[in-house]
């Protein structure tokens, strides 16, 4: 546990796509009078990242994820999302008095090849009709093989910050979702089955998937 830390911004997020959250921290003080007395506490301080270790424990990994997690910055909010549609969670950073920080997560090869490549994701985007447009409050609930992952769309995430309203699944090997629960806030349930992997997906509450696509590749 981590006890000295003041935290703006923390979530969920699957780092390998492997079906398994993760946990990242924004953190940073106050006052910036601190930086001038000599004290245990900073001013600015490294992000925090956690990996699932899949027992119900968690691994603080961060000093091996190199300078953009271990630079010091005093943090006011982070918001996870896909920033290059390449599959994989991106985290921005809003410091005080700086400018934003976009952490990218990449995991390409010096070819060009995924390095994970066997690790396969799924993006839902709800649309509401019953329910509001954005889908607001859905659950969704994702099932590959004897794994089950629940998530849900929801607004706000940490102090003046909004994930992005994609709700994304880390599928691991599997190529397919065998079974997709949207649950709507109306109490409308739409049930998708099959659902290919590794693409972006649009539901509208009461039709099912109105839109489908691949994600581009990231650039450079």
């Amino acid at each position: 546990m981590n006890t000295r830390y003041l935290g703006w911004g923390c979530g969920f997020l699957d780092l390998a796509n492997d079906g398994w959250l993760d946990i990242f921290a924004a953190i940073g003080h106050i006052y910036p009078e601190i930086k001038r007395r000599a004290m245990d506490i900073l001013y600015s301080d490294p992000k925090i990242v956690y990996y699932n270790l899949r027992n119900g424990q968690f691994r603080d990994i961060s000093k091996e994820l190199g300078a953009a997690i271990l630079e010091p910055v005093s943090a006011r909010g982070c918001a996870l999302g896909d920033f290059d549609n390449d599959g994989d969670v991106d985290i921005v950073i809003n410091p005080v008095n700086d400018v934003p920080k976009l952490l990218r997560c990449d995991s390409n090869g010096e070819q060009g090849e995924r390095k994970n490549d066997t690790s396969h994701w799924l993006k839902v985007r709800t649309l509401g009709t019953r329910s509001n447009r954005s889908g607001i409050g859905t659950r969704i609930e994702c099932i590959t093989g004897n794994h089950q992952q629940i998530d849900e769309t929801r607004r706000g995430a940490g102090y003046a910050s909004q994930n992005d309203l994609r709700v994304h699944f880390g599928l691991g090997q599997a190529v397919e979702v065998d079974r997709l629960e949207i649950h709507w806030p109306s109490g409308h349930v739409d049930v998708l089955e099959n659902v290919r992997a590794d693409r972006v997906i649009s539901v509208e509450e009461g039709k099912g998937t109105v839109r489908s696509f691949n994600s581009p590749p990231p650039e450079g």
